[in-house]
């Protein structure tokens, strides 16, 4: 009977530790979990952060772009205003003078300009350039009128 009453103890002693290694694991494994989870909601709030950081950059640069297409336009008519009135200017001069000064400009605001004045002044202008440089201008001319006519 002493033996059984040992062995009982020894029996309830080791399912107590069993127990307690069990009940050990256990909350063990959820304070894990609970770490683990809490490391996620720190991480997921990062993200959110993050992407808000992102979203406002996006709607900058946006905003940005859009500020410096509408200079390039204000640019681009100030320019296309600038080139009429020296259309004018040159449409008034005789056609030998217009030619004198159209030959001292680069070949690219010349063709730019020889395009601004009527054609009929612009032909007579050409007419007085001389031949190698009204090759050139008259191809570039050309070359412009195909590329704005597809």
């Amino acid at each position: 009977m002493l033996k059984r009453a040992i062995i009982f103890s020894v029996l309830i002693l080791v399912l107590g530790l069993a127990a307690g290694t069990l009940i050990g694991q256990q909350t063990s494994t959820k304070q894990a979990t609970s770490i683990e989870e809490d490391r996620l909601k720190i991480l997921q709030e990062d993200l959110s952060k993050k992407t808000e950081e992102l979203k406002k950059l996006k709607n900058e640069i946006d905003a940005k772009i859009k500020q410096q297409e509408e200079l390039k336009a204000q640019l681009e008519k100030a320019q296309a205003e600038n080139y009429q009135r020296l259309a004018k200017i040159y449409e008034q001069m005789p056609p030998e003078e217009a030619a004198t000064r159209l030959e001292k400009l680069d070949e690219d605001t010349a063709t730019i300009l020889l395009l601004a004045i009527k054609p009929r002044q612009a032909a007579k202008i050409l007419a007085n350039v001389n031949p190698e440089k009204a090759a050139i201008l008259s191809k570039k001319i050309v070359a412009i009128k195909e590329k704005s006519s597809k």
